[in-house]
């Protein structure tokens, strides 16, 4: 999905924590100004992302079974897969929480529930509550999905547009509705506990295309 920007045209896309660093065949074609088909293949080259192990965590062996958790996985899968052609937002994303912000568990950390290997990662970042209980907004978007889900609680996700979204879970209680246009710092919602959660404290997570990447490069580049 390319879009016009002031220099030409770009285009975001994420790269999956779980894959292997190598080689990988990049393929793109187009049609330049003269009306002539080009394209251009190159490797580009995926380096490891170097992301530790969270301790291991006990939680209901239910938000474990693939039979109970898959419905919500497609659930989401389909919530991220739109693209809207309009930047919602402009200049940099803003944290979720108030300050001061203490992180929990960072994005990538290799995960291992009930003594599982460690063949799951933590697909955004963990808000511990060092503040005080709010959640708010980081850009300006759309809200595309509110619900109570069995492994992300209550749950709310924005579209950003151009293909990002931004995903928040284990809510006590949501603040927005779906369709609703909300702004940067809106307050969005309430940290809790629900879900496949051991604590109190909000996952913030963001998807580009489809794929979860690391959220915290947003809070000081901007994009695209």
């Amino acid at each position: 999905n390319f879009f016009e920007t002031d220099s030409g045209f770009s285009s975001l896309f994420g790269i999956h924590a779980m894959l292997e660093p190598g080689l990988y065949p990049f393929h793109l074609e187009y049609v330049d100004d003269n009306n002539t088909n080009q394209i251009v293949d190159q490797l580009v080259l995926i380096q490891r992302g170097f992301y530790p192990q969270d301790p291991p965590l006990q939680v209901d062996p239910s938000t474990l079974d693939e039979s109970q958790t898959k419905p919500e996985d497609d659930l989401l899968a389909t919530t991220y897969s739109p693209f809207t052609d309009e930047q919602y937002w402009t200049g940099i994303f803003h944290y979720p929480v108030d300050e001061p912000v203490c992180i929990k568990s960072w994005f990538g950390n290799r995960r291992s529930y009930n003594n599982s290997p460690y063949n799951r990662f933590h697909t955004g970042v963990d808000f511990g509550v060092c503040a005080n209980l709010n959640i708010y907004a980081p850009a300006d978007g759309y809200v595309v999905l509110t619900d109570s889900l069995l492994t992300r609680g209550n749950a709310t996700v924005i579209d950003h547009g151009l293909g990002v979204f931004s995903g928040f879970w284990h809510q006590s209680e949501i603040l927005v509705e779906e369709g609703q246009f909300v702004k940067a710092g809106d307050l969005i919602g309430i940290i809790g506990t629900t879900g496949r959660s051991t604590g109190p404290h909000l996952h913030w997570e963001l998807a580009i295309n489809g794929i979860q990447v690391d959220p915290l490069p947003w809070l000081e580049t901007q994009f695209p």
